[in-house]
């Protein structure tokens, strides 16, 4: 079966059973048959993540994510754009930007639940090859978290902050510090500024 023939036969048995998702999602139904189904059907167009929640102009919102592959991102853009119009649905090709307080709970390299609170790290934006920027964030209060785990959070302060698309199409590497270097502190920004200043790159 070609890719697009997948496509089409998802949408189509996704609108056959949208109400059978949504009781499943609700936990309304003890059936887990439907959820096994539709996470079968979209893994098998490719290696994507998806998550179903609340819409913003609509009650429910299904997000089928490229994984921050870029490769990946034109197959579920393709999918969203196909999609049927559906009264209660919403469609998303890419993890959105977040309106969020920039708290959240990360698990460190032995599975132990940190906080991170990044609502005061800021950021240097770099400009890197090919128009794509290296992004240094700087957070004063990370001290309690391992290495992969600081950049593991790091990468997912700038995905809640831009959105994947963005992430994906504009950030070459990004990489996190406790103090920045002299020569970068004229250039320090505040987190919150972050998307609208990668829009300007």
């Amino acid at each position: 079966m070609s890719q697009s023939d997948k496509i089409d036969a998802f949408w189509s048995w996704f609108a056959t059973n949208e109400s059978a998702i949504v009781r499943a999602i609700e936990g309304e139904s003890a059936s887990e048959s439907v959820v096994e189904n539709l996470d079968n059907l979209i893994l098998d167009i490719g290696a994507f993540y998806w998550e179903i929640g609340p819409g913003i102009n609509k009650p429910w919102c299904l997000t089928i994510s490229p994984n921050e592959n870029k490769d990946l991102l034109k197959i579920s853009r393709q999918i969203v754009e196909t999609a049927l119009e559906l009264d209660n649905w919403e469609f998303n090709y890419f993890k959105p930007a977040k309106d969020w307080d920039r708290t959240f709970v990360i698990y460190d390299d032995l599975m132990n639940e940190q906080q991170v609170d990044a609502s005061s790290w800021n950021y240097v934006a770099l400009t890197h090859q090919d128009e794509m920027v290296a992004l240094i964030l700087e957070a004063s209060n990370i001290q309690h978290l391992d290495k992969e785990t600081a950049l593991t959070a790091a990468g997912l302060v700038v995905l809640s902050e831009i959105g994947e698309e963005f992430r994906i199409n504009k950030i070459a590497e990004v990489t996190i510090v406790s103090n920045l270097d002299d020569q970068y502190s004229s250039k320090r920004k505040g987190i919150k500024y972050l998307k609208n200043h990668i829009l300007d790159f």
